[in-house]
């Protein structure tokens, strides 16, 4: 039955993370007032305007014709500041088609398609195609319907359709393209202004930002969501339309790449906010006690914690010393606690730092209350303390992967060897699954870890060329770093891959080229810190266990109901 309920936390617990995720981010948004210009050809990008050169083709097949580009400052305020869209007309239907980049950046589902039709009346009739979860309220003068479909032609139909409806009681009104963006931007002032009315979105600084109201911002994580879900399927249906119309296939330019990737990055940089922190770890807290409660016992579950406080205490101080930002603590259920940091250009020694400033003072600690205390007449609950301290610390210190002491030669080893890598977490995963049979809880970590396998798999063969490539050609700067990555991964047909998938490759890349290039005496040096922290724990053990092995450990186990479970229970923060 335990087994059982394992599946069960684990599909619960991915789904909490994606709203969790998701009711973040938008607490994150900054709202502001849209703009939009209208601009020469030969201001836009040449890599642009060879892109734009799709959705034009597919458009002029419904007697679209290119009108103009559009320089936009997008309502959400997002890395770029400004985008770039492209204007089209159709004259017998007095239709206008806006097109822009659809984030995140899919080459399958690449553009951002919306019909607009204007009349006297001053309404306007907006078709957009899977963006209708976003909008907050209704949007004044605006008669908008959404339509999620993978085929730009049925979108074109149903804006058709309802245009012919509207049009037996309303007169249309022809725009110039200039007088397009003026009352698109009027449009959109208004319908900011009725937000602020209505106090879905606050007043954030005197530069006319906004933030959405948090009672607000959880009603549309449950929308967004399940739009998300129907984006998905779309994307599905155009992957299976790809098989026999190769057209659908957009190679994307690294340009774009490179811009999507920064837009991720902040996105996904500060994603709690402070105000936030201290309640995100008191949450989790929370959970991790009631889950925990049926497998210790109190005072062993009091030690633990604080072990665990002590272990992720001293990864968040290193992390501190080391520059990274953003830290954070988070409990996790059935397993322990994590600390996590940003700091996209750490050096192997800082890397290596963080690492092992999480076992080593929990081991010392351990060893010397062992010591100190190998007497028998000591309190049970000091050498319990000692115990906990030593079997946790050194159990993150052991050589495999996700591990403290598996990352430590991931870094040192691994990034040299890039297929080593693999092997090296194929090793932790089966060893990992192996511990699983004893304790279930560890089988929470097979699915993560199975998935970095692959991005590890498909890192190594990129990583293998570009090690070559940089031998020969050294980055100057991070910019050249990330060009030379996307660059490798079109050889490598890996930028058909999820935007996500694509996101998690290049990241890992860049930890790999910091590890790549630093002094080969600087990594013996770490190995042999690490072999001694090692050495440490191993002694640790031995003397918490061997000098009492007559007098300790028999009274121990009389006297605590808990010494068994201790030694069963020790598992990865």
């Amino acid at each position: 039955m335990q087994y059982l309920l394992y599946p069960v936390v684990i599909y619960a617990l991915l789904v909490a993370v994606s709203y969790v995720v998701t009711f973040l981010q938008l607490c994150k948004v900054t709202v502001q007032y849209p703009s939009y210009q209208v601009q020469a050809v030969e201001n836009i990008p040449a890599y642009l305007q060879k892109l734009f050169l799709i959705p034009i083709q597919e458009l002029q097949e419904f007697g679209f014709v290119p009108s103009c580009y559009l320089q936009v400052k997008p309502m959400l305020k997002v890395y770029p500041n400004t985008a770039w869209e492209i204007l089209l007309y159709n004259e017998a239907f007095n239709c206008y088609a806006k097109v822009g980049i659809r984030h995140p950046i899919e080459p399958l589902h690449l553009f951002d398609i919306e019909f607009y039709s204007f009349f006297k009346d001053k309404t306007c009739l907006v078709t957009t195609n899977g963006k209708g979860n976003t909008v907050i309220g209704k949007i004044p003068f605006f008669i908008m319907q959404d339509f999620y479909t993978a085929q730009t032609s049925l979108q074109w139909q149903y804006h058709q359709g309802r245009l012919r409806q509207l049009k037996a009681h309303k007169i249309p009104k022809l725009l110039s393209p200039e007088a397009f963006t003026e009352r698109l931007q009027v449009y959109f002032q208004n319908y900011i202004n009725s937000l602020v009315k209505l106090k879905h979105i606050l007043p954030i600084s005197k530069k006319l930002l906004f933030r959405l109201n948090g009672r607000l911002a959880l009603k549309l994580t449950q929308k967004i969501i399940q739009g998300n879900n129907q984006s998905a399927n779309i994307l599905k249906q155009r992957r299976e339309q790809a098989k026999t119309e190769s057209k659908l296939s957009v190679e994307i330019p690294i340009e774009l790449e490179i811009e999507g990737f920064r837009r991720m990055e902040k996105l996904q940089r500060g994603l709690i906010d402070k105000k936030l922190r201290p309640w995100a770890v008191l949450g989790s807290f929370a959970l991790f006690v009631i889950t925990s409660t049926n497998f210790f016992g109190t005072q062993t579950l009091i030690i633990f914690i604080a072990a665990l406080i002590l272990h992720e205490g001293g990864h968040l101080i290193a992390m501190k010393l080391c520059g990274y930002r953003d830290g954070s603590l988070l409990f996790i259920p059935f397993l322990g606690a994590v600390a996590t940091a940003r700091k996209d250009d750490a050096t192997i020694t800082q890397r290596f730092i963080v690492s092992l400033s999480g076992p080593l003072p929990g081991l010392i600690l351990g060893l010397v209350l062992a010591i100190i205390f190998k007497d028998a007449s000591y309190s049970t609950w000091i050498k319990q303390a000692s115990w906990i301290l030593i079997c946790l610390n050194l159990f993150n210190l052991l050589p495999i992967y996700p591990l403290d002491g598996g990352q430590i030669i991931d870094i040192l080893l691994c990034s040299r060897f890039p297929y080593s890598d693999v092997v090296f977490k194929a090793f932790g995963a089966i060893i990992i699954s192996l511990l699983g049979i004893a304790h279930p809880a560890l089988f929470l970590l097979t699915i993560p870890l199975s998935l970095n396998i692959v991005y590890s798999y498909r890192a190594a063969k990129v990583n293998s060329k570009l090690q070559k490539y940089f031998r020969t050609n050294p980055p100057s700067n991070q910019e050249n770093i990330l060009y030379s990555i996307f660059q490798s991964l079109q050889q490598f047909d890996y930028h058909y891959l999820p935007f996500n998938s694509r996101y998690l490759l290049v990241k890992n890349l860049i930890e790999r080229y910091h590890c790549y290039y630093s002094k080969r005496i600087t990594k013996v040096f770490l190995a042999s810190v690490y072999c001694v922290s090692l050495l440490i724990g191993i002694l640790s053990i031995w003397q918490a266990i061997v000098p009492n092995s007559v007098n300790f450990i028999p009274k121990f186990a009389k006297t605590s109901t808990d010494y068994v479970p201790i030694q069963q229970e020790i598992i990865e923060e």
